[in-house]
């Protein structure tokens, strides 16, 4: 199993890389053998995903239905898209961090993986990096250049470092999580 993955993920770094866009000549087809390669890698992937050129995808993740991966972006393991979400280029999805210890002043190993989820009709703009455990609800926009640090609620516009509710854009999910919320209070 770990050889399969293993493989996919080279022929994807190097073949997937040489291929063309999506919107270019050939794109379709280029973007149906980086899925198939994907396939090889990840948990589980719904129908009509996109893969650009580039992108680099560790194992683990689960893409719902309809989830476009832009071009040279890097999802970490264990990355969850509910589906329907795009995002642009050089998108950066970590899970994992670094130990930093103190006393001795150096990194000092791997932090255990914290999932990201990417909730349904999501967008992740131009360079956004998502730091461990964040979840982002759904009907969410991401402006570029965003590290979203936090978790986002559903039905708004963030943006910035570190990522903030800018809008809301979506004014009755937006309520509804409210309402839900003090309920739980």
């Amino acid at each position: 199993m770990k050889l399969r993955i293993k493989f996919c993920k080279l022929l994807l770094a190097t073949i997937g890389r040489i291929l063309p866009l999506r919107s270019h000549i050939g794109g379709k087809i280029s973007n149906r053998i980086r899925c198939l390669l994907v396939k090889g890698i990840i948990a589980q992937m719904g129908r009509n995903c996109i893969i650009e050129k580039g992108a680099e995808i560790m194992e683990g993740c689960v893409f719902g239905d309809c989830t476009g991966i832009g071009p040279n972006s890097m999802i970490g393991p264990g990355t969850v898209f509910r589906g329907h979400s795009l995002m642009g280029p050089d998108v950066h999805i970590y899970t994992t961090g670094h130990y930093y210890d103190q006393n001795k002043h150096h990194f000092a190993g791997r932090t255990g993986p914290e999932s990201v989820i990417i909730g349904e009709n999501v967008w992740l703009g131009y360079g956004v990096i998502v730091l461990p455990g964040v979840t982002v609800g759904n009907n969410v926009i991401i402006g570029a250049g965003s590290v979203v640090t936090k978790s986002i609620p559903s039905g708004v516009l963030a943006a910035g470092n570190p990522c903030i509710v800018k809008k809301v854009i979506d004014e009755k999910i937006f309520e509804g999580i409210k309402k839900n919320e003090n309920i739980a209070h």
